[in-house]
């Protein structure tokens, strides 16, 4: 199609897999060499989770390939499946299709082929993609499979990958023991607006081209904040850009292509936050410019407001340490948890790697657009979030680290430590 007109070799955003273009991140990089350091000491469980369309098999494939002779592999792909099924569904990955419905059978079955690949020198892995389909009964067959051994070793890994509902489902009290078992698990996280710009360098210099020549750098901020860092939606929302630049017949894709391409590509969030963001400025008619407007931030807990701020620094970065602009002193918040920007008059949330995670709308998320009204979840902490605040309230008065606010509940001893110890302090807020 466009190849010709922009001089490349092929196709630099196609959606199949093509081994030329595995791009890996630092993250990407430390998840593949932590799977393969998990598989070489025989380590019960791996699980990875991520967005849909972050690089979860793309780690996956450059695991296998790397695996060499002495592992024996299933994958299974297909995952709204009962205990029978997914046990019927191994021993066909094993080229051992058997559809009885006796359980008893089908653990022997798979047991007797676990030692014998294990007398050869063998190792087995399963893999399981897209595992937060499993219940939590499919998961539990998982962990007793997973406790087959002989003698002196285990005999059998299992690599869970999955959206960031897997994280919620092995959170479940009731599996316990199978967390216990997996001693790697790892988030993996959108790009960052740098990476982004250096995952279309790279596709576009494998193909032959260079993004300099193709795309602005407006273009590729642009890309970056409606893809979410998301490799997958980067690939389709290029591809499309690259398509409308010729068949526009212009030189470079620019910031107003990109926002064409994505607005043909009729993604359901960019057409409902237009539709809401025209009514929102309509309804609210905002006094300030958009790049000083303030907003107001109600933290609470268990129902009562325990702190008001009202701030227009952007990003805003909430997190334990005092270096943060908003201080939650909680042992459930990390040190720097989260962050909120405005890009464009858009608010936006993101969490910063945390080790507890974010919730908007009492729903896990590690980016999300924010509407006035919206929640965010920080441990036991809620914070009610409205842009272009009234001046109901005061601005508060920023303190020596420039933060907005502080608020203190059950104080944790060391702001810089990420310890998990409940605190000692009790109840209180400053400003």
């Amino acid at each position: 199609m466009y190849e010709k007109y922009f001089s490349l070799t092929t196709r630099p955003f196609d959606l199949t897999p093509d081994p030329r273009f595995m791009f890996m991140t630092p993250q990407h990089a430390r998840a593949v060499a932590s799977i393969r350091f998990a598989l070489m000491n025989r380590d019960s469980f791996v699980i990875i989770t991520g967005e849909i369309g972050i690089g979860k098999t793309t780690i996956l494939n450059a695991v296998l390939e790397d695996l060499g002779p002495d592992y024996v592999t299933a994958k299974l792909t297909h995952t709204t499946l009962s205990r029978i099924e997914l046990l019927q569904a191994l021993l066909s990955e094993f080229d051992m299709p058997n559809y009885t419905k006796k359980k008893v059978l089908l653990l022997d079955t798979l047991r007797d082929y676990f030692l014998e690949q294990h007398e050869q020198g063998k190792h087995v892995v399963v893999i399981v993609d897209e595992a937060q389909n499993l219940d939590e009964a499919a998961l539990e067959e998982l962990r007793l499979l997973s406790c087959i051994d002989n003698r002196d070793r285990r005999i059998v890994s299992i690599i869970l990958t999955g959206q960031c509902g897997l994280d919620e489902l092995i959170d479940a009290p009731s599996l316990r023991q199978l967390r216990q078992r997996a001693r790697l698990r790892q988030r993996l996280e959108p790009l960052t607006e740098q990476e982004t710009a250096d995952y279309i360098e790279y596709r576009l210099k494998v193909a032959g081209g260079s993004a300099a020549k193709i795309f602005s750098q407006d273009a590729i901020s642009e890309i970056h904040r409606l893809c979410f860092g998301i490799p997958r939606l980067i690939n389709t929302l290029c591809d499309t850009a690259m398509m409308t630049c010729f068949v526009d017949e212009e030189d470079s894709v620019t910031l107003e292509i990109v926002d064409q391409a994505a607005h043909q590509l009729r993604w359901q969030w960019l057409e409902e936050r237009d539709e809401e963001d025209a009514a929102r400025e309509q309804q609210l008619a905002p006094a300030h410019s958009d790049d000083d407007a303030p907003v107001a931030l109600d933290v609470y807990r268990d129902g009562s407001v325990i702190q008001q701020a009202r701030t227009s620094k952007f990003p805003l970065v909430i997190g334990r340490s005092n270096a943060n602009d908003l201080v939650i002193i909680d042992k459930a918040v990390s040190r720097r948890h989260a962050l909120i920007d405005r890009i464009g008059g858009i608010y936006v949330v993101e969490d910063l790697n945390s080790t507890n995670g974010i919730l908007v709308n009492r729903k896990r998320c590690s980016r999300a657009f924010l509407r006035p009204g919206d929640v965010i979840s920080f441990g036991r902490m809620d914070v009610v979030f409205q842009p272009d605040a009234s001046s109901d309230g005061d601005r508060l008065p920023e303190g020596e680290a420039g933060h907005v606010a502080t608020v203190v509940i059950d104080e944790v001893p060391g702001n810089d430590s990420d310890s998990d110890e409940p605190g000692l302090g009790e109840q209180k807020q400053s400003a």
